[in-house]
């Protein structure tokens, strides 16, 4: 028998990957808060309406993320009956919440209770490779071994596997860190030229994130009987860990690519007669952005370098930017 999955959120990500499991010939129901907007975009699935999500039984489904960052915490407290019935919950929504500083799979924890068993699905890719079969290999963080097998199995097909990987925090906070690369990145590009120092950024993003899930760890060890074991298996398989899809695979291809809004964004800031409001009403949600100001202003976390860096850009004239841009990569 087909499992059933329940994809709360109808944004690009979240149809794509109905429609992928819709095609593997697993039951797929849709939520979203907007339905007339919804099936006007998408005339292969019936949309159904955020409403009516309390009167569903949440244990009857695979229940899947698919909000926008800022929408996450908004919809488990207002479908918090829902939630608790829950006995899976995946999310394809990564990074930390801006209201309380929180990492999403920490947030949900915090919520609903650690009885829920929770996945992310995270790696180099966008919605539109999904739909055009491009070869994808993603990560699923999950630290309960029978919802990641379950999860793996699922979804393979010759075109989309995940690969299994116990270390949310690394994954997660990876998904923080590469967006404020990407910004870092993109302002590089048009400052200096194409690529010319992407890989250090790059580089620099990795050590980061790897410093930052140390400290978010640390935090939550509580959740692990002896912390000291987990330090010591991350320390042995770090090489493992750094080189999953959705740690540095990740970082690379939104480093990389134009069509990312997080680099769009760092090529605006690099006019300097081009002001942070500006470019951010010309984009729309900049997730670096939102980020960086929430690690720094919000979060308990160890910021580090790449972050700082990019809060002092977000912050300085804009006659300044150019030059501390300069500092930090001693161009």
């Amino acid at each position: 028998m087909k499992p059933n999955f329940r994809v709360l959120g109808a944004g690009i990500w979240g149809l794509a990957f109905s429609n992928y499991l819709m095609n593997l010939g697993h039951n797929v129901e849709v939520f979203c808060r907007d339905t007339n907007t919804c099936n006007e975009k998408n005339k292969n699935i019936n949309v159904k309406s955020f409403n009516i999500l309390n009167d569903c039984d949440a244990s009857d489904a695979i229940n899947i993320m698919a909000v926008n960052s800022t929408g996450f915490d908004a919809v488990l407290k207002k479908y918090k009956n829902y939630f608790q019935n829950s006995r899976e919950l995946i999310s394809l929504t990564k990074g930390i919440d801006h209201g309380t500083g929180l990492l999403f799979h920490s947030l949900v924890r915090e919520r609903i209770g650690n009885d829920v068993k929770y996945g992310l699905i995270s790696g180099p890719s966008f919605a539109k490779d999904l739909t055009n079969r491009k070869k994808i290999s993603v990560s699923f963080a999950s630290n309960d071994n029978d919802l990641t097998k379950f999860m793996v199995e699922s979804t393979k097909s010759s075109y989309f596997d995940m690969i299994p990987i116990s270390e949310i925090h690394h994954i997660e906070m990876a998904g923080i860190i590469k967006n404020i690369a990407a910004i870092i990145c993109g302002m590089s590009d048009s400052l200096f030229g194409k690529g010319k120092h992407t890989n250090t950024i790059i580089k620099k993003a990795s050590d980061e994130t790897w410093k930052m899930s140390y400290e978010a760890l640390s935090k939550d060890k509580f959740e692990y009987d002896d912390s000291r074991d987990i330090y010591d298996h991350l320390n042995k398989n770090k090489k493992k860990i750094i080189t999953s899809p959705g740690y540095v695979g990740d970082m690379i291809l939104t480093c990389n690519q134009d069509q990312s809004r997080n680099y769009q964004f760092g090529n605006l800031i690099s006019d300097m007669d081009t002001s942070i409001v500006e470019a951010k009403n010309k984009i729309g949600t900049v997730e670096g952005y939102d980020c960086c100001i929430t690690l720094v202003e919000q979060s308990s976390y160890a910021i580090g370098k790449l972050t700082k860096l990019l809060y002092e850009i977000i912050k300085c004239e804009n006659t300044m930017r150019e030059k501390v841009l300069k500092d930090f990569l001693q161009v």
